[in-house]
């Protein structure tokens, strides 16, 4: 590889290394199959290669005076995109200068990617995974690159909706931090206006205005006699509001599968959950103070009150679980070379069969048997069923396999794979 354009270090960023660590590492890769002779084609090849990782290394890494990327490009992403888009790029390009050997070692890795970003039924996938297997020759380096292409372009978009996600996350949160700031500033400039204290022993139907006066008054700030709404009311509820959605967070993010993507979607989702509290426990004092749950009208100490404002900002977590869901799905569908985060399933690619003895004596001579009757077979080489795994079904007492499919697929499961018969 050629010298890099840059050799400033890169954004101090976990993608940003990784990005520049993988540049270098095709770079190698390149100079070691390109050692030989070219021919024109291949020569073009290695070109498009070097100008993809050129420009995957200028994204990674900082110019100028900047080292840390603006809020506009964290926001957009498009160092990110940048850099892993030329990568992908550089990864397809650099198939038509592998030799065979390596080209046959990348297939199960390009199956596994297709298996993480695509639905087992998704047509894409399917076309690509039948002619991996049964394309030979010079044609299939073409599809081999192809179906890289497939998949990088699924991952991508993913990212993508990864990112989107990221910022309506942000943007709901500092709108509701926005709003929340906006009513604790109104009422503490007007305690009246929405009054949080609680009158043991009265409830919303007390008779007299008089008689209410002359009672105990709880309020956040106090628990005096004749205790009036201060504006510190507003601001100890929204304080322990934001504290219990912090303490949400907590158990929120503890069950968010762990990722090594660009968008930190767990941030996001811990930075929602402070004006949430704040917002859910203002609302919660609001609906005890106006009688709307029965039973629990009034607080009788200001320690109650403390206590169900830390309760309610902690209820937060009822009305973002939603955000979570839709977080850790998003996660599960990221390509992952961790084992626990996929549950993609990948079609095998055909493999020679061994050759099955003829113990049975049902053969024709060539080492080829008949499926017996009963087999679950049509015509001598279908299947009327569709297995829920991927495995072959042995034929009873014949020492053969019937091929079987993939779980909701048209694919069959390569011979040699045998299933041992239970018992």
């Amino acid at each position: 590889m050629s010298q890099p354009p840059s050799s400033a270090p890169p954004w101090p960023e976990q993608w940003a290394v990784q990005a520049s660590v993988e540049v270098e590492r095709i770079g190698n890769r390149l100079d070691a199959v390109t050692a030989r002779g070219l021919n024109r084609a291949e020569a073009a090849s290695k070109a498009a290669v070097t100008r993809h990782l050129e420009q995957a290394w200028d994204a990674c890494r900082a110019t100028g005076k900047h080292r840390w990327r603006g809020w506009r490009d964290r926001w957009r992403g498009s160092s990110v995109e940048r850099a892993f888009l030329h990568l992908h790029a550089a990864k397809i390009f650099l198939v038509d200068l592998l030799p065979p050997v390596e080209l046959e070692a990348l297939v199960p890795d390009v199956t596994t990617r297709l298996a993480m970003a695509l639905d087992r039924n998704d047509p894409r996938r399917v076309e690509a995974e039948a002619q991996l297997r049964t394309v030979q020759g010079p044609a299939r380096r073409a599809v081999l690159k192809q179906a890289m292409e497939v998949a990088y372009d699924a991952s991508d978009e993913q990212y993508v909706r990864l990112r989107d996600f990221r910022n309506i996350i942000l943007l709901t949160a500092l709108t509701m931090a926005a709003l929340t700031g906006l009513l604790v500033f109104f009422v503490a400039v007007f305690p009246e206006a929405i009054p949080l204290c609680f009158k043991p022993g009265v409830t919303t139907a007390a008779t007299t205005t008089q008689s209410a006066q002359q009672l105990f008054s709880v309020c956040p700030s106090g628990d005096l006699p004749q205790q009036q709404p201060e504006a510190g009311d507003i601001l100890i509820v929204a304080g322990l509001g934001a504290i219990g959605g912090a303490l949400g967070a907590l158990v929120a993010i503890r069950n968010l599968r762990g990722t090594s993507t660009p968008y930190s979607v767990a941030t996001a989702l811990a930075i929602l959950k402070g004006p949430s509290g704040a917002l859910t426990a203002i609302i919660g004092m609001l609906l005890l103070a106006g009688g709307f749950v029965p039973g629990l009208t009034n607080l009788d100490s200001q320690r109650q009150i403390l206590a169900y404002a830390l309760v309610f900002g902690i209820a937060q977590q009822l009305v973002t679980r939603v955000a979570d869901d839709r977080a850790q799905q998003l996660l599960n569908q990221l390509p992952s070379k961790d084992p626990q985060g996929q549950t993609a399933q990948v079609a095998p690619l055909n493999r020679p069969a061994p050759a099955v003895p003829d113990t049975a004596g049902t053969g024709d001579g060539d080492g080829a048997t008949s499926p017996p009757d009963g087999a679950g077979m049509t015509n001598g080489d279908r299947p009327l069923f569709e297995p829920s795994d991927a495995a072959t079904v042995p034929a009873a007492g014949s020492g053969e396999s019937v091929p079987a499919v993939l779980e909701g697929a048209d694919r069959p499961v390569p011979d040699g794979e045998v299933r041992q018969p239970a018992g």
